[in-house]
């Protein structure tokens, strides 16, 4: 007999769940651009799916990786990854959440001046249209990321340590 169910709708999301899922998205979209391996991307989507639903998950993928993309393309240095799951933040996955916090929270000039601390100057453009992007969509599916996350420490921003192809996993 075929199953007639809907698709599971995923658990609401409780307070401080927007950021998890935006840092584990870019964690593992990230991730997978720098192993090659499709597999954390299926990840990224069945976290996604699980967690929003299908439907309201789609759009926050396109989100989530048109700002890794931007991100892994134009970092001033290898992009820091903590592992999955990891409940801490390392300084540049705080700084590129607060981009799209301050984002949603209509302030430009704070999203533009994080961003500038994250990627090269020709970036710029391509990372700030990303994060609109992806705040944008994540608003859509109701999920708003709190003003706390607006401006991180950047004074822990690690130096490069890494290229931008080595993996932190």
């Amino acid at each position: 007999m075929t199953d007639t169910t809907p698709f599971h709708a995923g658990v609401p999301c409780v307070n401080g769940e927007a950021e998890r899922l935006v840092v584990e998205g870019l964690r593992r979209w990230i991730a997978g651009y720098q192993t090659g391996s499709i597999a954390c991307w299926e990840l990224a989507w069945n976290l996604y799916a699980e967690k929003l639903g299908v439907e309201r998950a789609r759009p926050v993928m396109t989100g989530i990786g048109c700002y890794a993309r931007a991100l892994n393309g134009f970092a001033k240095c290898g992009f820091c990854l903590l592992p999955y799951d990891c409940k801490r933040r390392c300084p540049h996955e705080a700084l590129a959440v607060g981009v799209v916090a301050a984002w949603q929270c209509g302030d430009r000039e704070a999203a533009s001046g994080i961003v500038e601390e994250l990627v090269v100057g020709a970036g710029l453009p391509a990372t700030l249209e990303a994060a609109a992007h992806l705040a944008d969509n994540l608003r859509r599916v109701d999920l708003t990321l709190s003003s706390g996350l607006l401006r991180p420490s950047v004074s822990s921003l690690p130096s490069c340590t890494h290229s931008p192809v080595a993996t932190r996993h």
